[in-house]
């Protein structure tokens, strides 16, 4: 009886041992199972990084991917508040101001950083003409605008007015003085050609100051602008201009104006010497290149056609129609040879053209006002309204500085002329800033009555 019960005993004994020992063995094999499938600290790490990498590259837009290429054509950022500015804040200005003095000399972008190859385009594109309505504008894409753009230096001037006024279904011609440096002419034929849109003119001027030269080079483009058919106004600017409305403003401004000119005219006040004598263009004795004019004694014969000269200005906005006109009408053609010889001929050939109204150029009429009221550009002429004397350029004209910001944003001119990027970059900036965030919106015209109450809009 006791060697039964052992013997069960021992049995029961033995088969607890191996059970246990079983499912010992499933434990240990599941936890060396699972251990396999947890990385190490350095594969963890490893992998970690790699899955941030791949969601970093997937929500990244391509543009910031390759924001380092171009990185050295973004201009110097200057750390001003402009709203502030914009608002008359003296403290804001007074920073402003002093942050302008320690600056120096400053320098623009050297020209020959803008060697942009062809294959380089689309990243170039991508970097520096990056906001929406650069690629795509539905909202005035049936309202081409054509524009003229004359220039002489700086290449980063031109880069960054172009940013400012550009979009895809306007068309844009760029005039780039025969006289330039060879790495202005290079740097801006290496942006214009990533644009479909944008060409260098055909035949280039050395313009003059107040020659014949300056007018020429505005009508090359012209020519070169009209074998594109379906823009409707053009406007000429300068490099040294900044626009003061947004491309959809523009657009709202010009069907206002249903294809009537912008332009100036004055009767009392147009210099008649510049006009009733002969001028001559003169080389200067030690250079092959310096050109300055002078009056003669010679007068000059009345203009054709019973033509009364007005003066006006070198800049305006003008219909496609009277563009034709320019360049087609034997009587355009006619007071354009006879202006050959005068004195800054661009600052009474549109004028004269428009308010001749006998002559019937499209989108001309009777002004009752002397001079008259005009939209196209805002100027500051005389040194006395310049806040700072070191702003005057040589011709009389004030550049455009901080003190002046808290008035542009009010002004209903299109353009103003001039600014400049070695003289006050934070003027500069601060517009340009403006224009672009306001572009992003596309709000009501402000004072949409103002400009539907233009004379030449009324009737006669």
């Amino acid at each position: 009886m006791q060697l039964s019960i052992n013997r069960r005993l021992l049995r029961n004994n033995c088969l607890f041992f191996f059970i246990t020992l079983f499912l010992l063995e499933l434990f240990f094999i599941s936890i060396k199972k699972d251990s396999n499938q947890i990385p190490n600290k350095s594969q963890f790490g490893q992998q970690i990084d790699s899955t941030n990498r791949r969601r970093q590259q997937q929500q990244q837009p391509q543009q910031q991917q390759q924001q380092y290429f171009f990185n050295y054509l973004q201009p110097k950022h200057h750390s001003v508040q402009c709203n502030a500015l914009y608002e008359g804040d003296q403290d804001e200005l007074k920073h402003a101001l002093a942050l302008l003095s320690d600056l120096k000399h400053p320098q623009p972008i050297d020209n020959k950083y803008y060697n942009i190859t062809k294959d380089q385009c689309a990243v170039y594109k991508s970097e520096r003409f990056n906001y929406p309505y650069h690629t795509r504008d539905e909202e005035n894409k049936n309202y081409p605008i054509a524009f003229t753009i004359l220039m002489y230096e700086h290449v980063e001037a031109f880069e960054r007015l172009l940013r400012v006024i550009y979009r895809p279904q306007n068309y844009y011609c760029v005039h780039v003085d025969n006289d330039a440096s060879t790495d202005v002419y290079d740097g801006v034929k290496n942006i214009v050609q990533c644009f479909d849109n944008v060409i260098l003119v055909s035949k280039r001027e050395q313009v003059v100051y107040a020659t014949f030269s300056r007018l020429q080079a505005d009508l090359n483009c012209m020519n070169d602008l009209f074998k594109y058919a379906n823009w409707k106004y053009l406007l000429n600017v300068a490099n040294t201009e900044l626009p003061l409305k947004t491309n959809s403003e523009l657009v709202k401004i010009l069907k206002i104006y249903r294809g009537y000119n912008d332009i100036e005219g004055r009767w009392k006040t147009r210099n008649l010497h510049r006009t009733e004598y002969r001028w001559e263009t003169i080389r200067a004795k030690d250079s092959d290149k310096q050109i300055t004019i002078k009056k003669t004694n010679e007068k000059k014969k009345p203009p054709p056609s019973s033509i009364e000269i007005v003066k006006g200005s070198a800049y305006g906005a003008f219909s496609r129609q009277f563009v034709e006109f320019v360049l087609t009408s034997p009587i355009a053609k006619e007071l354009l040879d006879w202006s050959r010889d005068t004195y800054s001929p661009d600052e009474h050939y549109w004028a004269s053209l428009n308010f001749n109204t006998h002559l019937h150029a499209p989108g001309s009429y009777k002004a009752k006002d002397d001079p008259t009221k005009w939209t196209a550009r805002f100027v500051n002429w005389g040194e006395r309204n310049c806040y700072d004397p070191l702003l005057v350029e040589r011709r009389g004209i004030c550049v455009f500085g901080i003190v002046d910001l808290a008035i542009l944003p009010n002004r209903r001119e299109l353009f103003a002329n001039k600014f400049s990027l070695t003289g006050d970059p934070i003027a500069y900036q601060c517009l340009e800033e403006l224009i672009m965030n306001k572009s992003l919106v596309d709000l009501p015209l402000s004072d949409a009555s103002y400009y539907r109450q233009m004379p030449f809009l009324q009737p006669l």
